[in-house]
């Protein structure tokens, strides 16, 4: 089901926020067990047999967290159940996700006839079975408690965040769906709704709005003009930010409704002056968990290692080039390599992990080997560290760009045709391919000139709500130097514009469109 569709908005959440209400009467279980069972009817609204795959990988990964914590007698040890059911998790994953669309690769590399492009992915198995097996490593390491039944099927399955995120963690999360049952509260129901609504509006009326100018460019065979490849591939960016946005905005104000806080997953990265910033910034639960539990371990490993062999760690050895490779690039490269796998199984993804292993690996060398520039700070004038600011904000974007080509191309090939364009490799006046023959340059670059300007020069929607505490990370913006005028609050001025925007939203709701990071 898609949050931004009339069956959702007028069936599925007036019944659930009714039967929340209804059931925080009895008690904190009730209210569990209705959210549960309205989330396994969220997930399986359009395609109920994928609730069997839903189901199955929750019934496997919490029974190997009863065995793994002794709630069920067993003969083998924690750590040969938890290694088990990772192998089967990522059997599961890979099986769905990878096999088939490596096999068509296979296919056409040695011209064999049989396609499986007919396989359904089931949505979101990406995130439920990583939220799984965090919460499966934090047991093992007696981070984590095992929990009844009704409550992990609600940390696993809870809607707003069942189909792309945020990736949850129990240890945010438990707490919450434990505390005495309260009926729906009207101060986060009415921060939540607005919430939701402007995450409504950025999917429907800005993101659905750039479509338009960037699947005909990938669609389109043949090379093209630089204009056409910059057209495309900015309005692809911009897309995916607003339709990513959107979405975070959402869950968080979903959530909120139920009185539930989610931690925050998307903080205006293209404001960013660096990759590094740029993921803390962009799917941030995402980087959370590959930093902790990929990253992490890693590095530690390989400290460990060099502990043995006699070499430590200290801020002279740091700045060898040769530490810093051993230490820093190779790990960030192949975490972000598994990223990008993550994202999907093609070798365009690979390359997209790649990009930004490379990127961060630049980032964290410039600043342990560049010129340090703190100590020059104070003799700067504003308007100098303003504009030096400003470029490397835009220096950032274009690298995002460029790596998104690849994100969004249906191959390495079609990819390096768009940058080879982007890069005016190919004549400016050869014959458009016909997917483009109603595209319009002056509209396209319009549009986008309209997005940079909202996503630079605007205050995002957690700044705006702020005063509020709308997430988990209560503290983390302020509204310094936001316009009093876009500082929410609950008035009747602001209520007649989230009615407005909301009624442009439902006028443009009858084609709904899923969301981008659906296919992950």
């Amino acid at each position: 089901m898609l949050f931004n569709s009339y069956p959702f908005l007028f069936v599925f959440l007036p019944l659930t926020l009714a039967g929340f209400e209804v059931a925080s009467r009895f008690n904190q279980r009730a209210v569990v067990l209705w959210l549960g069972l309205m989330s396994l009817v969220f997930y399986g609204w359009a395609q109920p047999g994928l609730l069997i795959i839903l189901l199955g990988s929750i019934l496997l990964n919490y029974t190997a967290a009863a065995l793994m914590s002794g709630r069920i007698q067993s003969p083998v040890g924690p750590r040969t159940w938890l290694t088990t059911a990772i192998v089967l998790n990522l059997s599961v994953l890979g099986y769905y996700k990878y096999f088939f669309p490596s096999m068509d690769f296979l296919n056409s590399v040695f011209g064999l006839s049989k396609h499986w492009t007919d396989v359904i992915l089931p949505l979101g198995i990406s995130f439920f079975t990583f939220t799984q097996i965090a919460f499966l490593v934090d047991l093992y390491k007696k981070q984590a408690e095992q929990q009844d039944l009704p409550s992990y099927l609600l940390f696993v399955t809870f809607f707003p965040h069942l189909i792309a995120g945020p990736i949850l963690h129990h240890r945010e999360m438990m707490p919450q769906f434990k505390r005495k049952a309260t009926r729906l509260n009207l101060a986060d129901f009415t921060v939540g709704s607005t919430w939701f609504v402007m995450g409504l509006a950025k999917k429907v009326l800005i993101a659905d709005t750039f479509a338009g100018s960037a699947v005909p460019v990938f669609l389109a065979h043949g090379s093209l003009p630089a204009s056409y490849a910059w057209a495309g591939s900015l309005a692809y960016a911009i897309q995916l930010y607003f339709d990513f946005s959107g979405y975070s905005d959402m869950a968080l104000g979903l959530a909120r409704m139920f009185s539930i806080d989610f931690p925050l997953n998307f903080n205006s990265p293209y404001k960013s002056a660096s990759i590094i910033e740029v993921w803390q910034r962009w799917h941030m639960t995402l980087g959370r968990y590959i930093f902790s539990y990929i990253f992490n371990p890693v590095t530690r490993m390989i400290r460990n290692r060099r502990a043995r062999q006699g070499r430590g760690m200290t801020r002279r050895e740091r700045a060898n080039v040769g530490t810093f490779v051993h230490v820093v690039a190779l790990p960030l490269t192949f975490t972000m390599f598994i990223a990008g796998i993550w994202h999907g199984a093609g070798l365009q993804f690979m390359v997209f992990g790649l990009l930004h292993g490379i990127y961060l690996s630049i980032n964290n060398a410039w600043r342990q080997f560049g010129p340090q520039r703190n100590s020059k700070k104070n003799e700067r004038g504003t308007a100098v560290a303003a504009f030096e600011h400003g470029a490397w904000v835009v220096l950032t974007f274009l690298s995002i760009v460029v790596s998104l080509v690849f994100f969004r191309s249906a191959s390495i090939g079609q990819a390096l045709s768009i940058l080879a364009g982007m890069a005016g490799l190919h004549p400016a006046h050869s014959a458009l391919p016909a997917q483009l023959a109603e595209f319009s340059l002056k509209r396209a670059f319009a549009e986008i000139a309209a997005g940079l300007a909202i996503m630079w020069c605007m205050p995002n929607t957690q700044q705006i709500l702020t005063r509020f505490k709308p997430s988990l990370q209560q503290t983390a913006w302020d509204q310094t130097g936001i316009p009093k005028l876009l500082r929410w609050m609950p008035s009747t001025g602001w209520a007649v514009a989230t009615a407005v925007l909301l009624f442009a939203v439902l006028v443009e709701l009858q084609q709904p469109s899923t969301f981008l990071y659906f296919q992950f």
